[in-house]
């Protein structure tokens, strides 16, 4: 797995102001451009846990990740600077519905449900496999996952997808999956290293990057729902969101986000143009 670009972002807080509202942020300014005016920091909703979208560096204040690369490229277009909040995931929607955040820049996928409450801009299509110890047994599929102790981060797209291979479980007469929800990605991934939960599905670069660090003692396998898109999410009806849009086909049309992917391995996984609300589940 490659070294993190240089282009990073610095948290805009404190740890000790995490659990502070910013619904005020918005309103920061900076000095902007050539013209002297004022440009607006936008505040992006991240779960520092989700390797290699968005971690923190070793300084514990320090952004890396895909989306941080993103974000510093995206912010060159918007003429705006982008500042990381930690969130936990499952807070990430509620909190820009309640305004807290300007956009989420995460590993989150666009989904039918989740535009009822928010708006997507469509950045990266979906890859999706099984992370498990080396002494466990390969996982084709979620079908493959009758009476397994499988772990997810709270609020994660597997939740229902899980729900609904342990109805097929139990219909074809075998034992129910046994989902235990954790805090976030690395929480999840310390019961798997624990041998307290088997197996956890999860976005295929962040099972690649979480393998690299224990090549001796995990593997990925197998693949379920290979299509969707992650997406950089909005409150509903945000100006920002065609701004974003834009921004994005520019990157998109002079390279860079070519070059963010390829850097971190996951060229595959590019888009030709990005979409508002592409989700089809």
């Amino acid at each position: 797995m490659r070294k993190p670009r240089s282009r990073s972002l610095v948290a805009g807080f404190a740890a000790s102001l995490f659990a502070l509202s910013i619904a005020a942020c918005s309103a920061d300014t900076t000095d902007g451009g050539a013209d002297g005016a004022a440009a607006v920091t936008l505040v992006a909703a991240a779960d520092p846990s989700l390797l290699p979208y968005n971690f923190l560096d070793t300084d514990g204040k320090t952004w890396k990740g895909i989306n941080v690369d993103l974000a510093a490229a995206l912010s060159e277009k918007l003429g705006s600077p982008i500042t990381f909040q930690s969130a936990g995931f499952d807070t990430i929607v509620p909190g820009l519905a309640a305004g807290r955040f300007d956009l989420a820049l995460t590993g989150m996928f666009d989904t039918l449900e989740r535009q009822k409450t928010v708006d997507f801009v469509d950045y990266l299509a979906a890859k999706n496999n099984f992370l498990t110890l080396n002494t466990f047994r390969d996982v084709a599929s979620m079908n493959d996952l009758c009476g397994v102790r499988v772990g997810i981060p709270g609020g994660a797209l597997e939740s229902t997808l899980l729900a609904d291979a342990s109805t097929e479980c139990v219909k074809a007469g075998k034992p129910a999956v046994d989902v235990n929800e954790f805090a976030d990605l690395d929480a999840t991934v310390l019961a798997l290293r624990s041998g307290r939960i088997d197996v956890t599905p999860n976005d295929s670069a962040a099972n690649a990057y979480i393998n690299s660090q224990n090549k001796d003692t995990m593997k990925v396998s197998g693949g379920y729902l290979n299509e969707g898109y992650f997406a950089a999410a909005f409150p509903k009806n945000s100006e920002l969101t065609k701004k974003v849009e834009a921004a994005f086909s520019e990157i998109i049309d002079d390279g860079t986000y070519a070059e963010i992917l390829r850097e971190w391995g996951v060229a595959d996984r590019g888009l030709e143009a990005p979409i508002i609300n592409g989700a089809t589940f």
